[in-house]
């Protein structure tokens, strides 16, 4: 008759339940989210405290939980042993240690997971507490495990980010997927994202597109512009329009009309230009611009040229996109003509427009525009009704619309899917 030990069993048990606290808490602490924790703290959950600790420490968490499950699953083997054998018998011990193996894998690891992963929040605060006293007990191993990860020139697990920006994209798409974020958020959170790699050149207004006044025009004169345009500020030139020598204000110009004294020079009216690179990003030219209390900027290229102007409205559309006023033509970009036809503004950039609608135009170093695409491949200044065919595509591009030197607007005709012969 086999005899039952109820001290071992006890002791089997003992080491089993701590076997399966030690699993399922390493899933939920090293799992949970730190904003998730902080979460918790912030509604001063019980344990809370205890699990910021812990991850705040993720190599301190790792070796405690490891440590934790293999000390408790050895012991559990070792006191399951001397109770199976005797069901087994002696032949039967290969037998007691599969059933031991079987019981440690399912009981100790494999049913506490999935429960600690079904409450997560619930389980990682009731582990956080014995957890730390656990790795306070175990710290001089802990030590012994940093020394020789620097002899061994291991990386610092801490000197990595928390959270990565394309944890972050993740979590965007996730709460969208799942109705948390609408469309629009979605938008605006990727585009702070991207705000600090945006540059000025991305997003100031071309130098074609500038109004910009002489040095030696009247007050009238420049009333009679400030009024076509719409716009309250306008840069200043002499002589050359690379030649930038100030910004004026709407403000000073209706000052000079009221007090009757027109015949002041514009250059006393404007304020002095503040120039910047092209390649300057606009999250350090919004605070330029706010320390300045200044709004506009003048873009200058590589080889000191003018190139464009960016507003702090240019910036904030980086944000929270086209910012219309009662001057501007809520005229879209890209306006679909019929079955692959578009009629296209010539400044949209090439890449947006593959994007938009999959033309499949070429990019090349030289031409960033659908504009500079036709000049690039025509090699001159075209005229109204001049066409283009890109090899390969078959995409076709027609001039449409130009002001002076620069196309304004352009027809792209995309090939139909020629249809298949029956037979």
């Amino acid at each position: 008759m086999v005899q039952f030990d109820p001290l071992l069993a006890g002791y089997f048990s003992i080491c089993l339940l701590l076997t399966a606290f030690f699993a399922g808490a390493g899933v939920v602490l090293l799992s949970i989210s730190r904003p998730r924790v902080r979460t918790l703290l912030n509604e001063e959950r019980s344990g809370a405290p205890a699990l910021a600790e812990l991850r705040n420490d993720p190599v301190r968490l790792q070796i405690t939980v490891l440590t934790g499950t293999l000390l408790a699953s050895f012991a559990a083997s070792t006191f399951a042993m001397p109770l199976l054998l005797p069901v087994f018998g002696g032949p039967g011990s290969l037998l007691a240690t599969a059933a031991t193996v079987l019981l440690v894998l399912v009981l100790g690891l494999l049913v506490p997971i999935l429960v600690a992963a079904r409450y997560p929040d619930g389980f990682a605060l009731l582990a956080a507490g014995p957890v730390l006293a656990l790795s306070r007990v175990i710290s001089p191993v802990r030590r012994v495990f940093d020394r020789l990860s620097r002899t061994n020139g291991t990386p610092d697990a801490n000197g990595e980010p928390a959270v990565t920006e394309d944890e972050i994209r993740e979590w965007i798409d996730v709460g969208k997927k799942v109705g948390t974020i609408e469309q629009d958020e979605q938008v605006l959170l990727y585009n702070v994202l991207d705000f600090g790699e945006t540059t000025a050149r991305e997003v100031m207004t071309p130098r074609m597109d500038v109004a910009m006044v002489e040095d030696t025009a009247s007050a009238e004169s420049t009333l009679t512009l400030f009024h076509e345009t719409g716009f309250s500020r306008l840069p200043v030139y002499h002589e050359r329009v690379d030649n930038l020598v100030g910004v004026l204000n709407i403000k000073d110009v209706l000052a000079t009309v009221v007090t009757r004294t027109t015949d002041v020079p514009v250059t006393d009216l404007a304020y002095d230009p503040y120039f910047v690179p092209e390649t300057k990003k606009i999250d350090d030219l919004l605070r330029e611009l706010q320390v300045r209390k200044i709004t506009m900027a003048i873009v200058m290229d590589e080889y000191g040229g003018f190139v464009g102007i960016v507003t702090i409205e240019d910036i904030l559309e980086a944000l929270v996109g086209d910012i219309m006023d009662e001057f501007d033509e809520d005229e879209p970009s890209v306006q679909p003509a019929s079955e692959g036809v578009y009629l296209v503004d010539a400044s949209v950039w090439v890449d947006d427009l593959n994007e938009r609608v999959g033309a499949g135009l070429p990019t090349g170093a030289g031409y960033e525009t659908v504009g500079g695409l036709v000049i690039d491949r025509l090699g001159h200044i075209p005229h109204p009704g001049e066409t283009i065919v890109l090899q390969g595509s078959g995409v076709s591009l027609v001039v449409m619309q130009m002001r002076g030197k620069r196309i304004v607007r352009v027809k792209l005709i995309l090939p139909l899917a020629e249809p298949r012969e029956n037979g």
